[in-house]
Parts: C-alpha cells; sequence; structure tokens
C-alpha cells in the first residue's frame, strides 16, 4: 500500500471516529444536517467492514429525526429538512439496508412535502438545496408509488408555466439571486439555478415519465444553458455563475460542484447521453477535459475540502466522470485533487485535521461534520475512491 493510500485510509477511519461519537444537531437534513452524517456511516460499514444491516449508530440517527419530526419539525427542504431525511431513508431502502415497513411513516409527510413542493414552485422557489426541485429530486426516489407520479406530474406543469422562452428555442427560469438584496435574474449553477432544473428533466427521463414533454422542455433548457458560454482566450472558464449578461458577475466562475463550469458540464454530459446526442456530447467533455488544467487553488476558489465547493468535491466529479468515461485525464486529475484534499487534513483543532473556510469577517475557518462542507461529505468521496463501484450516493449531488 503506498504512503498516500495509507494517509488516506487513515482520514477515513479519523472521520469514521468523528462521526459516531458527535453530538447530533437540530437539523435531519441531508446535506446540512444529521442524514449526511448517517449516509457515511452507512457507507462505512458497507465498504469497509461489508456489512449489509444498517449501524445502531444509523439507526440512533434515524430515530433521532424522527423524534424531532413527532416534536413538530417541519423544516422542508432537502439540505437541512425532511425531504433529505426522506432521500436518505430511501436510499437505505434500495441498499437493502432498510425494509420498506422501516420507512412507512413517509407515507404520512408525504402530501405536507408535495403541499410546500408546489407552493416553493409557484412563488419561483425552484432552488436545488432549499426549495421545490429538492423535494422533488426525493419524490422521484419514491417513484414506485402511486401518487408520486401525480405530484411530479404537477411540479412539471409549473415549470413550464413558469418558463420564460428565448431565442434559439431556449427557455430560462428566473430567481433571487441576491437575498440581501431581492435581486433577481437567472442563475445556471447546478446547485440553486438552471443546471437543477436540467438535472431534474434528465432524472424524468430516466424514469420513463411524460417522455415527449420531457424531451421538449431539456432540449430548451440545455440550448439556454449553451448560451450562456463566455469563454475567450485568456478566461479560465467557460461558464459564469449566473447569466452571461447578469451584473453581479465576475468575468469568470469558481472551480466546484455549486457553480461553474464542473457542476454545469456534467450535466450537459449527462443530458447527451439521454438525448443520444454526440455533439453536445463533444461540447460537454471539451468543456470538462479544459477544466482538467484548472490548478491554481487561489485563482479557482478551493479554500478547503468540502464537496460543494473544495478540493474532495472537483476530485469527485472527476472521479465519477473517469468511472463513466475511461478518459484517462480524468483519473489522473482526480489523484491530483486527492492530493490537494489530503493535504487539506493540516489543523490540530479540525475534525480529523479539516476545517471549512470561512472569512474573518464571519468568523473565521470552523468544524462542520456535515455532508456538503464538512468531513462526512469528504469521507464519502474517499470510500468511493477506495471503492470504485460504489459511488451512486452522488445522486443527491444530481451527479448519478
Amino acid at each position: 500500500m503506498s504512503t498516500s493510500s495509507s494517509k488516506y485510509l487513515q482520514i477515513i477511519e479519523n472521520i469514521h471516529k468523528e462521526l459516531m461519537t458527535c453530538e447530533l444537531s437540530g437539523n435531519i437534513g441531508l446535506h446540512g444536517g444529521t442524514s449526511g452524517i448517517a449516509l457515511f456511516i452507512a457507507y462505512y460499514y458497507r465498504i469497509i467492514q461489508k456489512k449489509t444491516k444498517v449501524n445502531q449508530r444509523v439507526f440512533d440517527i434515524l430515530e433521532h429525526n424522527v423524534k424531532l419530526i413527532n416534536s413538530g419539525y417541519r423544516q422542508h427542504t432537502i439540505s437541512n429538512g425532511i425531504s433529505g431525511f426522506g432521500w436518505l431513508c430511501e436510499y437505505l431502502r434500495k441498499l437493502g439496508m432498510l425494509k420498506r415497513e422501516d420507512i412507512e411513516f413517509l407515507d404520512d409527510l408525504d402530501p405536507f412535502l408535495y403541499q410546500v413542493m408546489i407552493a416553493n414552485i409557484q412563488q419561483g422557489k425552484y432552488d436545488f438545496l432549499h426549495g421545490a426541485l429538492g423535494v422533488a429530486s426525493y419524490f422521484t426516489s419514491r417513484f414506485d408509488k402511486k401518487e408520486v407520479s401525480e405530484y411530479i406530474e404537477k411540479l412539471l406543469v409549473e415549470l413550464e408555466k413558469s418558463g420564460i422562452h428565448c431565442e434559439n428555442d431556449a427557455v430560462k427560469w428566473e430567481s433571487v439571486l441576491n437575498t440581501e438584496t431581492g435581486k433577481k435574474g437567472y442563475n445556471i449553477s447546478l446547485s440553486h439555478g438552471i443546471s437543477s432544473i436540467a438535472a431534474f428533466l434528465i432524472k424524468l427521463h430516466q424514469l420513463n415519465f411524460e417522455m415527449e414533454r420531457v424531451e421538449k422542455l431539456l432540449r430548451r433548457t440545455i440550448n439556454y444553458i449553451l448560451d450562456q458560454i463566455i469563454y475567450t482566450e485568456g478566461v479560465i472558464s467557460y461558464f459564469p455563475s449566473y447569466s452571461k449578461d447578469s451584473d453581479l458577475e465576475r468575468l469568470y466562475s469558481r472551480l466546484g460542484w455549486c457553480y461553474g463550469d464542473l457542476g454545469i458540464a456534467h450535466i450537459l454530459w449527462q443530458a447527451s447521453i439521454v438525448q443520444d446526442n454526440k455533439d453536445l456530447e463533444n461540447t460537454a467533455l471539451k468543456i470538462l477535459l479544459h477544466n482538467c488544467s484548472r490548478r491554481d487553488l487561489q485563482k479557482n476558489f478551493i479554500n478547503d475540502a468540502g464537496l460543494c465547493h473544495g478540493s474532495s468535491g472537483v476530485a469527485h466529479i472527476f472521479w465519477n466522470l473517469f468511472l463513466n468515461t475511461e478518459i484517462q485525464e480524468f483519473k489522473e486529475v482526480t489523484d491530483y485533487w486527492l492530493h490537494v484534499t489530503l493535504q487539506m487534513a493540516k489543523y490540530d483543532d479540525g475534525l480529523a485535521g479539516f476545517k471549512v473556510w470561512r472569512r474573518e469577517e464571519d468568523g473565521g475557518s470552523s468544524q462542520s461534520y456535515n455532508f456538503l462542507e464538512g468531513i462526512s461529505g469528504i469521507g464519502l468521496f474517499l470510500l468511493s475512491y477506495f471503492k470504485s463501484k460504489e459511488t451512486t450516493w452522488d445522486n443527491c449531488l444530481m451527479l448519478s
């Protein structure tokens, strides 16, 4: 075993130790709360110890979350709420770790989640992490339930109604770009923007749901995203963070899952596969291969190791691409960002050595157990790298 292999396996063990004993918060969500911790622990025992049953710590987290719901917890989002917890439960059921009867309580929660999902989309809050599309992601994981197809149909109708048609047979959706000022515009990111709408439509395509309508809306959504390409010689990214005509936008975007080329181009690549569109596939791969050369941490805003906008998220996207395409450049750049991630485990007072970067005026770097920014997500990437076929958890990042 190489020195780096030994180091990342030791980091996995350190993350596991931290998450087995940490205090559970009042946030039950997947990306920002206790459900992300449970996801790592379940995967750890599945991969490292070859266990097919849920560990007691996972059951403790599930019980903790249910108690909070029974006490009146009604945050609905996938990142911080009930739909994220529901996604986890369904995912563990699909892995054979839970039985259907273990998660029957979700049936009683579905009508509430449907109501808030539709209220969100009607208010223009389609945001994946904090709005309608995150709840929809949970519902697509329960597509074998009769009522779910009705819920999804209603959401699709609302997306069709709210889309703004523009040139080049394209469609876009308006959202709030700045929560402090209320400024609205067109966000093309994967975490909060129009690329997540494309990801949702891709999922419906994979489920063979309303194929003619979905294909038409997906094609128009992709057309809008492609229209936002800003790349010219000397510009390091193909896409801005928001639409190219936004006055909030810098000349280029960061390297990360949340905003910029990697998340957007991964969706373009997924769309090319379901549409059997070779030209789109070539465009997506060209953008992704271009991003293999972006390795300056400062220029690309890589300040920590988290999945959202840190080195492990970059590494995982390239690892996902290598496993699906076998393009060697993606393997080589994965190894580079793996090395960067290992180097990020440098804090004596960090969790397994890691901290989330924050500006000094925002309190400075801090500890985080969670999935999106903290050690649960970093650990899941390392587990996936250790066991290459085990990457389907990244469905909750819209990468599979």
